[in-house]
């Protein structure tokens, strides 16, 4: 991995012209299926890392990537056009090559028409500025061209040397000449290269725009890991600051405790970094990988002569859909270490010792929920229950660090429900929420990441709580002050006339309960009137 990083480093100093295997000018490059270009020389170096049905496979040496050789082996791997170009105009600007006149052939190519596309020696220069046809094109010398600018004439066929690549057959997705469209790619599919390359062109675009924003998440994710990874480390150096001034009264028995406490923050915080330092590895991997990617891409977009970005559109789409469907992002973990300076440690040589390092974290598994807010609620009525965070071996915790994470969702609608979470400061977690519709609720309740035991739950939500329309009372004959026509609920009789129930006669509950229903239970719902008695008579007692 500290090899591949040096590489990547080496090739973006190097830019497009030199190998970031060996640092030299590219020779014959080549682009492998991770979108990375070295030269034949380095590509058939590379040792075979495995073999496959459809040929073998190698290691990238810049990314360490595997990656699947054509059956040609490295020799049918794409060229890479781009670099050649870039090879061609550092060596004129450094006065180590020169390339022919595209007029005459002969002469020494030294001006280069920005209108024709051609390059010209000094006769054929002083030709082209006469006529009166060329007369206005624009003319500079190679070793004053723009960066990006293009000298490789189109390419021809491998079969007809004086015929140009200028078609593309959308059947074998290969590019063709006119001979070769009318012997070997008859009927077949024909169209322009300019064409096709026009349609590629607009495909590569939309991949390359759904995969920047991937950078910007992979940054701030990379980001978020150096925050955690700083907080660590201040936390584990006031955690060490604490350790000393707690343990700073006491003799040799505390000083024992103390390295005892300081080994258990090392170990911890090792654990942690380690599992910070995998992630920022990954995280980084990747965000290279994407870079290359994009950059090769928008490098191909820009400047890229057609051919060119019809050859390698299938090949970057899929390089670009690989990386997009990479599980990379994964949770930071911004878990604290917590100290407890008053919780007893046992005898240290005959000293009761206080102050320990909670190394240990809630355990999905052994976390329990408890509350009326899991079973049966009520439409619009605030309901609640209760979360026990407990660690691996079943110990509660007292302090979980992490807040848990309470998912809410209406089944039949969708809709997802705002809840509250209050802490107890002793390992448990009240919470709250009002269902706004009859129906089923889902509620998953996570810690770290991971459902607990029965999660998610289902619940049933009833209609609206009917509310009690009479009065919380002992009897019919106290609450309505000896009124024989008041009735009650419960359908208690008292003798002489009387309609409604008193203490100790038949029908009379044995303890108070509600006029409107005859419900017992003072925090109920109402479950509506049990005899027909007039409704008057109902609020008389509540009267």
């Amino acid at each position: 991995m500290a090899q591949s990083g040096r590489l990547e480093d080496a090739s973006a100093v190097l830019g497009q012209s030199h190998c970031p295997q060996c640092g030299d000018l590219f020779s014959d490059p080549r682009v492998l299926p991770c979108l990375h270009t070295l030269c034949m020389r380095c590509l058939q170096d590379l040792e075979p890392f495995s073999a496959q049905e459809r040929g073998q496979s190698a290691l990238c040496p810049v990314c360490d990537s595997e990656v699947s050789l054509p059956l040609g082996g490295v020799t049918d791997l794409l060229p890479d056009l781009l670099a050649q170009n870039q090879v061609l105009l550092e060596r004129l600007r450094c006065g180590g090559g020169h390339v022919p006149c595209d007029l005459c052939g002969d002469g020494k190519g030294e001006w280069r028409c920005l209108d024709c596309k051609v390059t010209v020696c000094e006769f054929c220069c002083q030709a082209h500025r006469r006529q009166k046809r060329t007369a206005e094109h624009s003319l500079l010398p190679i070793q004053d061209l723009p960066p990006g600018s293009s000298l490789s004439p189109l390419p021809v066929c491998s079969l007809h040397a004086l015929e140009e690549l200028r078609l593309f057959c959308e059947s074998c997705s290969l590019p063709s000449c006119r001979d070769c469209a009318l012997v070997k790619h008859l009927g077949h599919e024909i169209r322009p290269v300019p064409e096709v390359a026009g349609r590629h062109r607009a495909e590569l675009q939309g991949a390359l725009a759904k995969s920047e924003p991937q950078l910007e998440v992979l940054e701030a994710a990379l980001h978020r890991v150096q925050e955690a990874e700083d907080d660590l480390t201040r936390s584990a150096e006031v955690l060490r600051q604490d350790v000393e001034a707690f343990t700073e009264g006491y003799m040799r028995a505390v000083q024992k405790h103390r390295l005892r406490l300081l080994q258990d923050i090392e170990e911890e915080v090792l654990r942690k970094d380690q599992a910070l330092t995998l992630q920022r590895a990954r995280l980084r991997q990747h965000l290279t990988d994407l870079r290359t990617s994009t950059t090769f891409t928008r490098g191909l977009l820009e400047r890229g002569p057609d051919l060119q970005i019809v050859q390698a559109k299938t090949l970057v789409v899929s390089r670009l859909k690989e990386l997009k469907q990479g599980d990379y992002i994964q949770q930071v973990q911004t878990e604290g270490i917590v100290f407890n300076p008053k919780e007893e440690a046992g005898l240290c040589q005959g000293y009761q010792v206080y102050g320990a390092v909670q190394r240990g974290c809630a355990d999905p598994e052994r976390c329990q929920v408890r509350g009326q807010g899991l079973q049966s609620v009520y439409q619009g009525r605030l309901c609640s229950f209760t979360l026990s965070c407990s660690t691996k071996s079943g110990e509660r915790l007292e302090k979980m660090g992490a807040t848990p994470k309470i998912t809410i969702l209406q089944k039949e609608s969708g809709r997802s429900l705002q809840a509250s979470i209050q802490d107890k400061e002793d390992g448990t977690y009240q919470i709250s929420y009002t269902p706004v519709e009859a129906g089923h609720l889902s509620i998953s309740v996570c810690i770290r990441g991971r459902h607990i035991r029965g999660s998610p739950f289902s619940v049933a939500v009833r209609g609206t709580w009917r509310q009690h329309r009479g009065i919380y009372h002992c009897c019919t004959f106290c609450s309505s002050g000896g009124q024989k026509d008041a009735r009650c609920g419960c359908g208690g009789r008292m003798p002489g006339g009387f309609q409604g129930c008193g203490h100790g006669h038949k029908g009379h509950p044995g303890q108070s309960h509600w006029s409107c229903c005859g419900s017992t239970a003072e925090t109920s719902e109402c479950s509506g009137v049990k005899d027909s008695a007039p409704r008057h008579l109902l609020r008389t007692v509540a009267l």
